[in-house]
């Protein structure tokens, strides 16, 4: 498994790897961690839509890049 250091967030942020959890990314502008309870509802939103269209057969979120995904 390849851990990223840096991952581009569809709401417009970046979150660094949490080395002291070991399996999480926090975000840097809001610092909660990526997918949990805490990450304020407009950044779930944004993660939430880039999930169904890729549900619906489109584009996904390429978090690498922070753009959507290629063919």
């Amino acid at each position: 498994m390849t851990v990223f250091r840096t991952i581009f967030l569809p709401c417009g942020s970046t979150a660094h790897f949490d080395e002291s959890s070991g399996i999480s990314y926090r975000c840097n502008s809001c610092f909660a961690v990526v997918g949990s309870i805490g990450q304020p509802d407009r950044c779930k939103v944004e993660a939430d839509k880039w999930y169904n269209l890729k549900a619906l057969g489109g584009k996904g979120w390429d978090y690498e890049t922070g753009e959507k995904q290629n063919d």
